[in-house]
């Protein structure tokens, strides 16, 4: 179940980020074809490049890129905490970045919604140029 909702979610999301971009451009008072292709472009590349850009930030995260700097702020809350807390959650690095990399979260349905809003917004302004 979980697997076809995430990507419904995100085409969702997509979009309504294109419709607020061809109405908040006024899509429907374009004076000319090439400006209408123009609308069209921006509307598909921005949520495009947003859920393509997010897809490879949590294929990063994936890669235990940010395991180091994740480690340090949590040392740092624990040093705020009582004793008897830090006795009860103590862990070492490797400890943490080995339970850090056991959760992988999914990421390719955000590449692959990402390049469907994408496609469209490159062939339109491929339109633009040439119209």
């Amino acid at each position: 179940m979980k697997s076809v909702l995430r990507p419904i979610i995100a085409a969702l999301c997509g979009t309504a980020v294109c419709a607020a971009i061809l109405f908040g451009k006024g899509i429907l008072s374009a004076d000319s074809s090439r400006e209408t292709m123009r609308i069209l472009s921006d509307a598909f590349t921005v949520p495009g490049l947003v859920l393509l850009l997010c897809g490879l930030f949590v294929w990063i995260l994936r890669q235990g890129t940010f395991s180091g700097m994740g480690y340090a702020l949590k040392q740092l809350y624990m040093t705020m905490r009582s004793e008897k807390y830090r006795e009860e959650h103590k862990e070492s690095f490797s400890d943490y970045r080995e339970r850090k990399q056991s959760r992988k979260p999914p990421f390719l349905f955000l590449i692959v919604t990402g390049c469907v809003f994408l496609v469209p917004g490159i062939l339109f302004s491929i339109l633009y140029f040439f119209v």
